[in-house]
């Protein structure tokens, strides 16, 4: 992970650490062991930057060093770029207005503080929040034998990163899950960081998970070898084995394929499509006119697929399907004011989108690469599929 931005990380450090010493700890009159601690606070931090850095994987395992460098950059080290960057702009105002008071100092300082906040809330509470909600689909193409269907949604778990968070957000959405009693059970993609190490970990609590037509599963972008730093042939033994755990687990795993439901005289299809966006690799990839081959016009289809993106750029010109559920944005993960950064990214990221009467459906996931939330809590999502006359 560090290695794709190993200069904005340096910046973040470096450039705040010069601005603050210069602008308060350069004066003769403050201590030389003030000076020292600041530049070697400085220096220790761009060394953990370096050494994060030789680490082949994106996400390491242990997870447990990246975990604590980013803590501690959100704890110390984005708060005073926050206020370094206020404070200079607010000196520049100053100075052209004259103003006796740095107002960029102070608004500087609240933004630092409230900054420390949402690390500390975040990487706690936030990260074991857990909603269970429910939707309602309505469709006059579904099935009269699939009025009130339910099929319990999860996506995005990423195994990996409750090696030093509380399991307990983890165990609570299988056992809701469970509670749920659903028809169905749809996993959407991401079971893991990077390894299939994460999978053996915790198979036995997905192997609690069951419904009465089974679960289906779909693989996600972490799942694949993009983040892996082996061998091809490692890369490749990964990905097998990924597979293999989720089909040893009893899931029905959907690799640009589709299955099909039945109930009395009347069928559903479910498509999956794989999710692998590692540029030039020629497996994996996304094919909707495959995974839908063979699928009658006039039968309702259900599209899983784990990038919503995947919705407007191949789903909708290359299928008939009319619900699609998609995972992978996690909401955004933080949301301040309203706001979420995947806002700006993604046309759809959260929640239920139409276009001419097909329908997306995006989950905000379970968890995250990096343990993680902000005003975004894990969620479970029981769906309802409704006959509309």
């Amino acid at each position: 992970m560090i290695a794709r931005a190993i200069w904005l990380f340096v910046l973040l450090i470096a450039v705040p650490d010069f601005w603050i010493y210069k602008r308060y700890l350069h004066h003769k009159g403050r201590p030389l062991w003030v000076k020292v601690v600041w530049v070697l606070q400085s220096i220790l931090l761009l060394a953990f930057t370096v050494v994060l850095l030789t680490m082949r994987d994106f996400s390491p395992r242990p997870q447990t060093p990246l975990n604590i460098y980013l803590f501690i950059l959100g704890l110390w080290t984005v708060p005073k770029a926050i206020y370094a960057f206020s404070d200079s702009i607010g000196r520049l105002i100053r100075r052209r207005f004259a103003s006796r008071i740095n107002w960029g100092a102070v608004i500087g300082g609240i933004l630092a503080l409230g900054a420390i906040e949402v690390t500390v809330e975040g990487s706690t509470s936030g990260f074991r929040e857990l909603e269970v909600n429910r939707m309602d689909y309505y469709s006059d193409q579904l099935p009269a034998s699939f009025d009130g269907y339910r099929i319990a949604l999860f996506s995005d778990i990423h195994l990996g990163s409750y090696e030093d968070a509380d399991s307990t957000v983890l165990n609570a959405a299988l056992d809701s899950i469970r509670m749920l009693k659903p028809d169905a059970i749809f996993f959407l993609g991401d079971i893991q960081n990077t390894q299939p190490a994460e999978i053996r970990e915790h198979l036995w609590a997905l192997g609690r998970i069951q419904a009465r037509d089974g679960v289906f599963s779909i693989m996600g972008n972490h799942d694949y070898s993009k983040y892996f730093g082996g061998t091809p042939e490692e890369k490749a033994a990964n990905e097998r084995e990924t597979k293999d755990l989720q089909r040893q687990l009893g899931w029905r795993l959907l690799l640009n394929e589709h299955t099909v439901l039945r109930h009395g005289t009347d069928s559903v299809y479910i498509a999956g499509v794989e999710g692998n966006e590692e540029k030039n690799c020629k497996e994996g990839h996304v094919d909707v006119p495959v995974a839908v081959e063979g699928i009658p016009d006039s039968v309702f289809t259900i599209m899983l697929a784990h990038n919503p993106r995947y919705w407007r750029a191949a789903v909708l010109p290359h299928s008939h399907a009319q619900l699609t559920l998609s995972g992978h944005t996690h909401g955004g993960q933080v949301r301040l004011f309203g706001i979420s950064p995947t806002d700006i990214i993604y046309h759809e990221d959260e929640g239920m989108y139409e276009h001419e009467g097909r329908h997306l459906f995006v989950t905000k996931g379970l968890g995250a690469l990096i343990p993680f939330r902000y005003g975004v809590p894990g969620e479970v999502v029981l769906l309802t599929l409704h006959q509309s006359k």
